[in-house]
């Protein structure tokens, strides 16, 4: 081959691989959006992790469970080992399905994924890029219950599923409310013991569906009376 065509590619590839952005550098987008599809399954295997992300030199625990607490510092348990993991300003707090998370919202008992970098040679302390709480989960998405009490800003409601507790649904200015044909209606049409489907954004840490797009009433127009 010529020389100046090899010297040519060499010099490309050099370039090439130093502007490979790490996985670490590319942000909280980069891990909420991109990555949320293909690494959904990478929650309890460690080698899946490692597969998802550029570990190299890094830590990562694959699913471990939170045994304690103390200001920025969780103490976690995984294969029979304990693990300190240490946070900082720069640690990235992620839900089950990616939402933006925080250390606040992290609980003893909740099952977590760790990616940082080993602190010792024995490694067991991590300095944490990442941590998923994948006990917690936050996403958007609609909601179908029946409204168990009123509230000012909204209601409380009985999911049709029984498998969640009752959620506190807070509604706005910009909500959308309409029955079952479509048909726009208020607020104030809906009454306790009303089927109402709620597209919102679902927080299990506090049971809450906020930010609420629109609404559905299932419930309107009454349906009549069959004759005897």
């Amino acid at each position: 081959m010529n020389l100046k065509v090899l010297s040519a590619i060499t010099l490309a590839s050099v370039v090439t691989l130093s502007t490979v952005t790490p996985v670490f550098a590319r942000g909280p987008k980069f891990f909420g959006g991109e990555l949320s599809e293909r690494s959904e399954g990478a929650g309890s295997r460690p080698g899946l992790l490692k597969k998802t992300f550029d570990l190299r030199g890094k830590a990562a625990i694959g699913s471990g469970t939170v045994t304690a607490k103390s200001g920025t510092t969780l103490t976690v348990s995984s294969g029979g080992k304990t693990f300190t993991v240490l946070t900082d300003d720069k640690t990235q707090f992620r839900f089950r399905f990616w939402g933006k998370g925080s250390l606040a919202a992290i609980q003893v008992g909740d099952t977590v994924n760790v990616i940082g970098k080993w602190q010792d040679d024995a490694h067991t302390t991590v300095l944490a890029r990442l941590v998923r709480d994948i006990s917690l989960q936050r996403r958007f998405g609609a909601f179908i219950g029946a409204v168990k009490s009123l509230l000012p800003s909204g209601w409380v409601m009985t999911t049709v599923s029984g498998n969640r507790p009752d959620q506190t649904v807070t509604i706005s200015s910009s909500t959308k409310f309409v029955n079952r044909n479509e048909e726009t209606i208020t607020k104030a049409d809906i009454v306790v013991g009303h089927r109402v489907r709620v597209k919102g954004l679902w927080d299990s840490a506090v049971n809450t569906i906020t930010e609420v797009k629109a609404v559905k009433d299932f419930s309107l127009p009454p349906k009549p009376t069959p004759t005897p």
